[in-house]
């Protein structure tokens, strides 16, 4: 024995994918992809990703690291779990036996509206509010009236109670093809969580049903992460995935809504605005569903766009911004662009 400790290699474009990373659609250069950093807001493939190194780094927030770290960190889990996940859902393969690829992860369909709906609403009435998580809330100007109507919870991190809540669920539902639940390898259902914790959001449609769930983690100061994720299971086993569902939230019937990003900023900038109507996008680029969206408020007649303040500064968001404007174009509503003191970052800030 030389004491040397076993490294593992995996596949990194094949954990890239597992963990639902996009890469840039036209870009195929086998030595090395780029793809959209999933650890800051990245929406021009800052991510470089070399499967011959097996090493990734994005040029935007210098995140680095190999196909087990890449897998941990998005996880938010240890490199030791993350390896032994991987090996758990990777095989050896004859034409490279020096490298781990990975297996078919058996994914399931996404349930309709009414189910996922039905079963995020039980989940959240079994959950409760950190204090710290409320007196955040509070500050940011919500009453614990607000708090309760959007139903914000904290992500339950000890082990024996998050299993309490999965086996209540259980008597009441099919949780497998509800995105954030999938089966481990002895069968038993689980929920995907984070080991930072933070609060449930809510993401709902113009009738208040629950689309699905985000994560607004408790990311420490100085970690470089994304501080909003989706409550998703695409990469386990028996796992749902998400779609880039769009919030609602105020006066449905209005002729005038803002467009914002984020589900828990809307609702602030909702409230901040006396029951304004609010569209809040999950990400500046995540304008898939927005068409659908505005045709489900046929009394819409005008939108003003308030997305932060950066996009005066920072050309991805400037970006987005083009295609965000095309969409709006093709809709034939009326929009125009706000903009205030950018000391203020979101329309939350200023309002």
């Amino acid at each position: 024995m030389n004491g040397k400790k076993e490294y593992i290699k995996f596949d990194i474009l094949e954990v890239a994918n597992a963990c639902g990373i996009q890469f840039h659609p036209r870009q195929k250069n086998p030595a090395e992809r780029l793809a959209l950093c999933p650890f800051c807001a990245d929406s021009s493939y800052h991510l470089y990703i070399n499967p011959v190194k097996e090493r990734f780094h994005c040029q935007r927030c210098n995140a680095s690291g190999n196909s087990v770290s890449l897998y941990a960190r998005i996880h938010g889990i240890s490199n030791a779990k993350a390896a032994a996940a991987l090996k758990n859902n990777f095989e050896w393969q004859d034409d490279k036996p020096e490298i781990y690829q990975i297996r078919q992860v058996s994914s399931v369909p996404t349930k309709p509206l009414a189910e996922r709906h039905a079963v995020y609403y039980d989940l959240l009435q079994l959950l409760y509010l950190k204090e710290a998580h409320r007196k955040s809330l509070k500050n940011r100007g919500l009453s614990d009236e607000h708090i309760y109507q959007f139903m914000y919870k904290s992500i339950p991190l000890d082990d024996v109670f998050r299993r309490v809540v999965i086996e209540k669920l259980s008597e009441k539902h099919e949780l497998i093809g509800i995105p954030g639940f999938y089966r481990d390898k002895y069968g038993d259902v689980q929920m995907f969580i984070n080991r930072y914790g933070g609060m449930f959001v809510p993401v709902c449609d113009r009738d208040g049903y629950i689309q699905g769930l985000q994560m607004r983690l408790d990311i420490p100061e100085g970690v470089k992460e994304k501080r909003f994720r989706w409550f998703s299971s695409s990469s386990f086993k028996d796992g749902a995935k998400v779609k880039s569902w769009i919030h609602v939230v105020g006066d449905v019937n209005a002729e005038e809504a803002c467009i914002t990003e984020g589900p828990m900023k809307s609702d602030i900038s909702s409230v901040l605005s006396n029951g304004w109507l609010f569209i809040g996008l999950p990400g500046v680029n995540c304008i898939d569903l927005l068409p659908e969206v505005l045709q489900g408020l046929p009394k819409l007649k005008k939108i003003h766009e308030a997305l932060d303040m950066d996009k005066i500064s920072k050309p991805q968001v400037k970006q987005a911004l083009i295609k965000l404007n095309d969409v709006l174009d093709a809709s034939g509503i009326e929009h125009e662009t706000c903009c205030w003191n950018y000391l203020y970052k979101g329309i939350d800030d200023y309002l």
